[in-house]
């Protein structure tokens, strides 16, 4: 009777036992497996996150570089020898060639050489194509010496045959005058000269 006793404890333990051992097995199995599945959750979470305003960011400084290129800088009258005069928009950086192209190109009697094509072009500007054969003066009566021809230049107080040859010369090599005092660039014309010359001359 007591041997029987003492078995049926026995069993009774060993049963306790296996199941305490296995709750811990498992225990220690799902609680890993629940932390893989939560980590991998949140970097997959982030990283969709993190692409997604990346691209936004992208586009949105895609637009508003395209949009400053495309802001409106002023506009100019486009006249003389070309095919649609009129008034005309432009972009901040714009050459007068691009003008003359939205104006319709030039006339076939136009003088295409007689004006700088590569000068940036100012708001207010009017920029006349004379047509061949024709002389175009500034409305304020000066000379300009982007246009001016030997002849012209001759009739400003001390420029002769040679420095009016120097002057179309310069402005040949250097696409044109950008301002009055790059005059004094020319060989012979100093400070002096220049200031004779001076009230004489423009630049457009």
């Amino acid at each position: 009777m007591k041997k029987s006793f003492y078995l049926l404890v026995l069993i009774c333990s060993l049963s306790l036992c296996a199941c305490n051992k296995d709750g811990l097995i498992l225990s220690e199995v799902s609680e890993p497996y629940s932390l893989e599945q939560t980590e991998s959750g949140t970097n997959s979470t982030e990283d969709g996150s993190s692409g997604s305003f990346g691209a936004q960011n992208n586009n949105d400084s895609s637009q508003n570089t395209d949009a400053s290129k495309n802001e409106t800088a002023g506009y100019v009258h486009v006249c003389g020898a070309v095919k649609n005069p009129g008034i005309y928009e432009f972009t901040e950086g714009s050459r007068v060639f691009e003008l003359i192209e939205k104006a319709g190109g030039f006339d076939d009697e136009a003088d295409k050489d007689s004006y700088n094509l590569a000068l940036e072009v100012k708001d207010g500007q009017q920029i006349r194509i004379p047509y061949i054969g024709e002389t175009i003066e500034s409305e304020s009566g000066l000379i300009n010496l982007n246009q001016a021809s030997i002849e012209e230049l001759c009739t400003i107080p001390g420029i002769g045959e040679s420095r009016a040859q120097a002057i179309i010369s310069y402005r040949d090599k250097n696409g044109g005058f950008k301002d009055v005092e790059e005059l004094k660039e020319i060989s012979g014309i100093k400070d002096a000269t220049f200031e004779k010359i001076k009230p004489y001359i423009c630049v457009y």
